[in-house]
């Protein structure tokens, strides 16, 4: 067994997680926000000066081999396409909150322990720190939830940093993540699937055991949708996962409620007309 191996089978702390203020506050203060960039954009060039500095960390230390190239662009982050001695990978590199749409993040981020209050404060006044340093926290919350919810078997993609907190406060608002698909191309959202009637009710009745197996784990998505879920070899898998919240969170009903009302509303192009509050039951009564 390889190194890198030896360390995603170490066990998760997610008690030990949090990066610590020294990884946010060695980050340059002065770069300008970042938005899309190109892949050849991500490495290091002559200058050594890298657009990402956690991109040049991850090919140091091993994690990454390569970026080949893009994925998708969203209005969150954007994904490449990278290979590693595992195999080919998804990077998904958080753009700056300055550039970012999910601004409105305190009702996810409520009760999430940061642990210095120096950060709290900049978060609290949003400022150039406070947005870096948020976007380290999404990012640590999403590797997070990827290692707890891949060793309780629900079906979302393979993490590849960490799950040492040490290396995931490093690499920062990146996220190294096992490819989902093949040589021909990544898995498609089930938003970009056509299906029969009879093929989309199979993948609503998948995504809604997805969604229970969240529930099982203590794990409410928070935006839950075909959006966010590829379709893969007849198994939904749950992508996007910095917004997640623990099942005893004060909003939790009401985002799994909602959840379950996006899942129908965008199930319903899929021909498939459900009801959210019977999809809430089964959620419940499945764990």
């Amino acid at each position: 067994m390889g190194a890198q191996e030896a360390r995603l089978k170490r066990p998760y702390d997610t008690d030990a997680h949090e990066p610590s203020q020294e990884r946010f506050s060695r980050r340059r203060d002065r770069r300008k926000p970042r938005g899309r960039l190109r892949s050849d954009e991500l490495v290091p060039g002559r200058d050594d000066e890298a657009a990402v500095p956690e991109i040049a960390w991850m090919l140091e230390r091993g994690y990454l081999d390569a970026i080949e190239g893009e994925l998708k662009s969203g209005k969150e982050a954007t994904v490449y396409l990278g290979r590693t001695r595992l195999g080919p990978a998804a990077v998904k590199v958080y753009r700056d909150l300055a550039v970012r749409s999910f601004k409105n993040d305190g009702r996810y981020r409520a009760g999430r322990y940061v642990g210095d209050a120096r950060i709290e404060k900049a978060l609290a006044q949003r400022s150039a720190a406070g947005r870096r340093a948020q976007g380290r926290l999404w990012a640590a919350h999403e590797y997070a939830m990827l290692w707890r919810l891949f060793r309780a078997g629900v079906p979302v993609p393979e993490p590849l940093v960490g799950p040492d907190a040490s290396d995931i406060g490093e690499a920062g608002e990146v996220v190294l993540m096992r490819y989902v698909g093949d040589a021909s191309g990544p898995a498609p959202r089930l938003a970009d699937v056509r299906f029969t009637p009879d093929e989309g009710r199979r993948a609503f009745e998948a995504s809604v055991h997805a969604l229970a197996a969240l529930w099982r784990a203590g794990v409410v998505h928070g935006d839950y949708s075909t959006y966010n879920l590829l379709w893969w070899r007849g198994e939904a898998v749950v992508i996007d996962l910095p917004q997640a919240v623990e099942a005893d969170h004060r909003e939790a009903r009401a985002l799994l409620e909602r959840d379950a009302a996006s899942l129908c509303a965008t199930f319903r192009t899929h021909g498939v007309d459900a009801a959210p509050e019977d999809v809430v039951w089964r959620v419940v009564a499945e764990s």
